[in-house]
């Protein structure tokens, strides 16, 4: 059976190794020379590195703008970036975030809206966050602090009685209230966001008293509560939409630059990577014309390595890889799509036709499960994890993740060892197998399909990843 395993005894295939030891010699030599090579030709492209001047003067100004825009670009995606690894505010649960209140009531005074007016600019001119930073637990940036203190205000005053104007400037209104909102990735960091608030601002109290000496302030705090903070998901919204925008400006400029122009934009982003420490340092190494020792032995052991992983591929292995036709074909499941791309040049040389089909986008194929979730009226799937290397787990998430954000809620199952590993899916429907493509694909869903179909589990379909 063409799916029947292969076992072979590792002294047959230590056997098989040895056996090849000729075609494993020749390998390495090549490679020993191809290598080199390489290292003479990067030697001599560093002796004549193009620089920047070089190729302004090949483009004309249009050419120019246009690099520039597009390492522009590139710079305000890096940051982008890099803004949502490092943010709280962007990791929090919009309709499940912990939220704690406090409210700071100046005392009645006619001066009240000059002493507003200090504390709003100890707040906003960054002193406070400064301050909270010194004594707080976790290193945060005052951007990121920022997002989670929040200042309340209002666009307009509201008075306690009918006399508004004449209250307001007698400071006797709900204008004497500074209210803030602080929000955190659990109870204890709001709790202690909280505290150092009250503390510094209490703090702050005696410098204003220096010039105010009648004045008081008394905050009001809440506890910590649940709560729907429609801000979050907005900001995530406008941040999807913004990067979602920038990729595609990204890749319209990219696709229009000719090869000197994508030559300086490299450039032009190396130089901004690189210290001018390094680039001093790289212009006073002499360039050699001759063989370096080091990327022959780089090379043998590469030419070795690659041909013994070949000769244990080719002994191991007689099959070919499994697709999403196959599995639809068998009528085994509902296949939502494959997700990635098989790179991998030594399979299709060792295997021959291993048979991918075209792969789908991740939007399309989270749009293929939104579409059969809405039809069925399915709000929750169970994920079973039956990927197996570091790539495919990685995409595995990322599927995972964009069904989460689409509004699905997702549990992943990790199924334990044993005969009975399937037992725990008997009171579990709405079921979606994610599966890594490759030899025994087939078998192996066909195995789990049966077994889950005895449990009397539903499986709405699978997603391949490879």
């Amino acid at each position: 059976m063409e799916n029947d395993e292969v076992v072979i005894d590792l002294r047959v295939l230590m056997w098989e190794i040895l056996r090849k030891w000729h075609i494993i010699l020749v390998v390495c030599v090549i490679f020993a020379i191809a290598s080199g090579m390489f290292g003479m030709h990067r030697k001599r492209a560093q002796s004549v590195e193009v620089q920047p001047e070089d190729l302004y003067e090949q483009l004309k100004p249009a050419e120019i703008v246009k690099v520039n825009n597009l390492v522009s670009i590139q710079k305000r995606i890096d940051e982008k970036t890099e803004y949502e690894k490092n943010s709280i505010y962007m990791s929090l649960n919009a309709y499940d975030v912990d939220v704690a209140r406090t409210d700071f009531i100046l005392g009645k005074s006619p001066d009240n809206k000059y002493i507003r007016q200090m504390y709003m600019a100890y707040i906003f001119e960054g002193g406070l966050y400064n301050d909270i930073i010194k004594e707080y637990t976790d290193d945060i940036s005052l951007e990121n602090l920022s997002e989670l203190v929040r200042i309340m205000l209002s666009d307009r005053k509201v008075n306690v009685n009918e006399d508004s104007e004449e209250n307001y400037y007698k400071g006797d209104d709900l204008n004497r209230v500074i209210s803030v909102k602080i929000l955190g990735r659990d109870k204890e960091q709001c709790e202690e966001l909280q505290s150092l608030l009250v503390k510094n601002v209490k703090q702050y109290e005696k410098e204003v008293q220096k010039k105010y000496n009648n004045h008081s302030i008394e905050e009001v705090a809440s506890s910590v509560y649940k709560a729907v903070d429609t801000d979050i998901s907005t900001a995530k919204s406008t941040y999807d939409s913004q990067m979602y925008s920038l990729y595609n400006e990204y890749q319209s400029l990219y696709n229009a630059l000719s090869d000197t122009q994508i030559s300086l934009f490299d450039e032009l982003l190396n130089e901004d990577e690189e210290s001018v420490e390094e680039k001093a340092e790289i212009a006073t190494q002499p360039a050699s014309g001759g063989i370096s020792l080091k990327y022959v032995i780089v090379g043998i052991l590469a030419g070795g390595f690659l041909s013994v992983v070949v000769i244990v591929l080719t002994t191991m292995f007689n099959g070919k890889i499994f697709v999403q036709r196959q599995i639809t074909d068998r009528g085994l499941a509902r296949v939502f799509g494959t997700f990635g791309k098989n790179k991998n040049n030594i399979a299709s040389i060792v295997l021959g036709d291993v048979g991918t089909d075209k792969t789908s986008q991740l939007d399309i194929i989270v749009a293929k499960v939104n579409v059969y979730c809405k039809k069925n009226e399915v709000n929750e799937l169970f994920i079973i994890d039956n990927c197996i290397t570091e790539t495919g787990k990685s995409r595995m998430k990322n599927v995972i993740d964009t069904i989460q954000r689409s509004g699905i809620n997702c549990k992943k199952v990790t199924l334990s060892e044993g005969d009975s590993k399937y037992t725990e899916l008997c009171d579990k429907n709405n079921i979606v197998v994610i599966e890594e493509l490759g030899k025994g694909t087939l078998k192996a869903l066909e195995y789990m399909f049966m077994q889950l179909k005895d449990l009397e589990s539903k499986v709405c379909g699978v997603i391949c990843v490879q």
